[in-house]
């Protein structure tokens, strides 16, 4: 199981500061052998499927000491996807199998487990014995190895506790690991029966079993059983692991293959490593770092490490390291990986876009797609998609996966930032968040906290802004709510201030400090009211659309007025938010004046905007318009026209996406 197939993290500075302070922490009955000179790796996840641990997740540093352990469900394969969340296959519970999707293993805190606030877990409907993993990132997939059930089973990474299989590739034996090459859309399959099953297109090409080539090592002993499977996209290099006979503990071998994505039939690894001196009986797993291999031996329940494993002689060759593990599983790496903005945060120019997303509450025809990505200039739709919900606000996470508040709750759409053009909700793909301990009344407006692992929503029906794990699905707990006495309609969270702006139905905005440790359980710290020439705006005011434009600490703002008014909408700018209190100027007011006119504003009832550093987007539901003002922050204001237009039935929410969303690992 090599980095590329099994995920990367985003090591936050919390995790960080949490990895170098246990760096002296008790190794327990871990022994070890080390070797002069020995330079310390990246952090590894190591899962134990013993009759004691089984389920146990260690954190292990660079030189693999244990700093923390969680306490997962799941006991086999795992992989780790770009925001730090870890997938695990379970199948401790009998047929059919499971998969755990786990929020940011490595934050948590010591001895941690699963909780359903936080984390979930999804049925593998039809499975026999889910044992290898892989993570397509920019598709949203996991690729499981349904062992005893001769396939490969296919789930959508966002599916939840309603989820069936996206796909089920039939097998003529069975695979123990897998390894995905994304770009080049090709899957490695590890088969018990001695062989790697090559499949090229195996996406594209619709998930089809017909095997591209197979590959057999001719160093293989007289019993082989591939388990560990690593591919070096740059080297086009395979390395592999062969347990030989489970029951018998000195018989492991490892392989390396050299053109790996051509390789077909009888094959002669490059180096071949066997016998007592490499400790190998059952190597179950293997991960790489460039061309340190570390492999979890299971039967003589060790880690074991070679330094060099694609080069050197063949044989009965010892490894450079040996660190004492009972029972390891599976292993996968943690990488830093260059912490990206929240999408709601991307607030400089020069920024690339792909595309605006809006939904449309609701569309002209049941026929049509309620949520369309359209062309930044507003010139053409590039696709659409249908929830069937009453949809309001949207939004992405870095993954592309789009999170869509309705009427009654939260639905997370995979992957939507980036393709399903066409298509509709899937349980394969999709899940929902909804039900009574969910506490959620009428969601309107949220915020995605990438690196919180949060989602922010307000409750328009029962005042307050509600926040749940962003992995969380199905009737959940919120992990906490902020009470408040005025309806809100949406919001803007920025992490690196770790403050919340909430805009209200009353002509407001809520400011909250230190939000993500005193929660907002004192209250408003401020309360900016706009105004101009220090008198507040005259009723009805009614915010609905906010940005926090962080870099220049301005406040961008859409007032619909009257929601029963299709022609007194506004929009103001005012600056300072971090600081400002009670009646604060504007510095920009776009309105025709006349509340019974939209003038050239074209603005109504102005329900949400997007920014991208330079212009604004805004869905005006009353008008059937997704209009574009051009330069906002130095807009003269008064009665001007929009810069663009595009003519969309009820638009409700509008969301830019960005060109670096589900992205595959660096």
């Amino acid at each position: 199981m090599n980095a590329n197939g099994k995920g990367f993290l985003w090591l936050s500075p919390l995790a960080m500061a949490v990895a170098l302070a246990a760096c002296g922490s008790d190794d327990n009955d871990r022994g070890r052998i080390t070797l002069p000179g020995e330079q310390p790796g990246n952090q590894l996840l190591m899962m134990h499927n013993g009759s004691s641990n089984a389920g146990q997740v260690d954190l292990l540093d660079g030189r693999l000491n244990v700093i923390q352990t969680f306490n997962a469900d799941a006991n086999e394969g795992i992989a780790l996807d770009l925001l730090g969340n870890l997938y695990a296959a379970n199948d401790s519970g009998g047929a059919p199998s499971r998969l755990q999707a786990l929020h940011k293993v490595v934050e948590r805190s010591d001895n941690a487990s699963a909780v359903s606030t936080l984390d979930r877990s999804l049925p593998a409907a039809g499975s026999m014995t889910l044992k290898g993993i892989a993570i397509a990132h920019e598709a949203g997939l996991v690729m499981a190895a349904n062992l005893g059930g001769n396939s490969i089973e296919v789930f959508g990474t966002a599916a939840g506790e309603n989820a069936v299989p996206l796909a089920s590739t039939p097998l003529a034996g069975n695979a123990w690991d897998l390894v995905y090459d994304e770009p080049s859309d090709r899957l490695f399959l590890a088969m018990t029966n001695g062989t790697v099953v090559v499949v090229d297109d195996y996406v594209a090409g619709g998930f089809m079993a017909t095997p591209s080539r197979t590959l057999t090592p001719d160093t293989a002993g007289t019993v082989s059983n591939i388990h560990g499977i690593a591919y070096q996209a740059d080297t086009d290099t395979l390395v592999i692991t062969d347990v030989g006979d489970a029951a018998v503990a000195d018989d492991g071998r490892l392989y390396v293959i050299g053109n790996a994505s051509t390789a077909n039939g009888t094959v002669t690894p490059s180096r071949s490593l066997f016998g007592p001196a490499t400790m190998m009986g059952n190597p179950v797993d293997l991960v790489l770092d460039g061309d340190k291999a570390y492999i979890a031996e299971k039967s003589n329940d060790a880690v074991l490490v070679y330094n060099n494993v694609v080069s050197g002689n063949s044989g009965d060759v010892a490894p450079d390291n040996v660190v004492d593990s009972t029972k390891p599983e599976s292993l996968v790496l943690v990488v830093n990986q260059p912490v990206l903005a929240d999408l709601s945060d991307i607030d400089e120019s020069g920024t690339g876009f792909t595309g605006v997303a809006v939904t449309s509450n609701a569309p002209a025809s049941p026929s049509d797609p309620d949520v369309v990505v359209l062309d930044l200039d507003l010139g053409a739709m590039q696709r659409g998609f249908t929830t069937g919900l009453d949809r309001e606000s949207l939004g992405f996470n870095q993954m592309g996966d789009a999170y869509i508040t309705y009427d009654t709750g939260l639905a997370v759409i995979n992957r939507l930032a980036t393709g399903r053009d066409g298509e509709m909700f899937a349980a394969s793909r999709d899940r929902l968040i909804e039900g009574a301990n969910t506490g959620l009344s009428s969601p309107k407006g949220f915020d995605v906290a990438d690196q919180q692992g949060w989602v922010l929503v307000t409750d328009n029906g029962d005042p307050a802004v509600r926040v749940y794990g962003a992995q969380a699905g199905g009737d959940v707990a919120p992990l906490f709510s902020t009470s408040l006495s005025v309806a809100p309609w949406d919001l803007d969270y920025d992490p690196d201030e770790d403050r919340l702006y909430v805009a209200l139905t009353d002509g407001s905005v809520a400011v909250f400090d230190e939000y993500s440790t005193r929660r907002g359980s004192a209250g408003a710290d401020r309360v900016i009211t706009p105004a101009e020439g220090g008198v507040a705006f005259a009723a009805p005011t009614n915010l609905h659309g906010i940005v926090h434009v962080a870099e220049t600490d301005q406040l961008i703002l859409s007032d619909v007025g009257s929601g029963a008014n299709p022609t007194d909408g506004k929009l103001y700018v005012l600056g300072n938010a971090s600081g400002a209190d009670g009646l604060t100027e504007v510095s920009v007011r776009i309105d025709d004046g006349d509340n019974n006119a939209v003038g050239a504003t074209q603005l109504g009832n102005p329900v949400d905007i997007a920014f991208d550093g330079e212009h604004l987007y805004v869905a005006e539901k009353s008008q059937g318009m997704v209009l574009r003002f051009d330069n906002i922050l130095s807009s003269a204001g008064g009665d001007v026209a929009p810069s663009l237009t595009w003519m969309q039935s009820a638009p409700e929410s509008v969301s830019l996406i960005s060109d670096d969303l589900g992205r595959s690992p660096e």
